[in-house]
């Protein structure tokens, strides 16, 4: 599992129609370009992917387009986080069922129940299969205050545990907690904007949004930094800061992310699902393209 879970995994985007279901056929191209670009995992159905905004049926379908496209030649963890337990237990047993490598999972969403509360619910979910089980802590859902010791000790006693991605900024939890798990557990950052500086609190590997967009160089940056390279990776990290806080301070993140998708791939992610993007304004292909090029010659 050590060689497995690690390195540099896009949050994957989901392709939708202009009605708001899957498409397919992009969905496929997508998962093959990372396969090409050999990243070591996907991501599938996050807060990137939009799972939160699917119906559990269009998340199935996904789920079984992204593995059968994937092949085994690409590890694919599932997000199967949902207002309900019972819906996120039957998406963990259907990623089983069909042969995606791990699954994943938020806290509760909507309902804020005690810290048992959230761990009961992680435990049915870790208990619906036999497959790795890598508890999502997503700041702006996160219910929990806990030490880094408490964290990983309650961590340990869900079934089939094998990780964590954890997506926030406050890198001295995330140090605590990779500190305490030691060699236990799997951990992911999930701030792309902290990509290196996680690396040098423990993380094993990366989650990130614009991974789908950067997902080669980021790749290449992260290796230099965790092989040595400091300076490469200071480097590396104010460009890419940089350029992210002019696409995030835009507000209009996700028509970015559809235009530098058709701009550098061809890939035609599609409208995003209500509230998400209802504001955005559409981006200038040449603004695109300035910001492509700025953060691929960091490296």
């Amino acid at each position: 599992m050590s060689q497995k879970y690690q390195g540099l995994w896009p949050a994957m985007l989901t392709p939708l129609n202009s009605k708001g279901q899957p498409a397919l056929g992009e969905t496929e191209k997508l998962v093959e370009l990372f396969v090409k670009q050999k990243l070591d995992g996907i991501y599938l159905l996050g807060s990137t992917g939009q799972g939160p905004l699917l119906s559990v049926a269009d998340r199935q379908t996904i789920t079984e387009c992204a593995v059968k496209t994937a092949a085994g030649r690409i590890p694919v963890m599932v997000h199967v986080g949902a207002n309900s337990t019972e819906d996120s237990v039957t998406m963990a047993r259907h990623a089983s069922q069909v042969g995606a490598d791990s699954i994943s999972s938020v806290g509760p969403i909507y309902y804020r129940p005690s810290a048992d509360g959230v761990f009961e619910h992680y435990r049915q979910i870790g208990a619906a299969g036999e497959l790795p089980f890598f508890v999502y802590h997503l700041s702006i859902v996160n219910t929990l205050s806990l030490s880094g010791r408490e964290y990983v000790d309650r961590l340990l006693g869900i079934p089939n545990v094998a990780g964590m991605k954890f997506t926030e900024r406050d890198l001295y939890q995330f140090g605590l907690i990779c500190a305490y798990a030691g060699d236990r557990m799997r951990l992911f950052s999930g701030a792309d904007e902290l990509l290196c500086q996680s690396a040098m609190t423990g993380a094993h590997g990366a989650i990130g949004t614009f991974y789908n967009v950067w997902g080669p160089t980021c790749q290449k940056a992260r290796k230099a930094f965790v092989d040595g390279s400091v300076a490469a990776g200071s480097r590396f990290m104010t460009g890419f800061q940089l350029a992210l806080d002019e696409i995030l301070s835009s507000g209009s993140t996700w028509s970015f992310l559809r235009a530098a998708m058709r701009v550098k791939y061809q890939i035609e992610i599609g409208p995003c699902k209500s509230p998400l993007g209802v504001t955005d304004r559409p981006w200038d292909d040449a603004v695109v393209e300035r910001l492509l090029a700025a953060v691929d010659n960091l490296v």
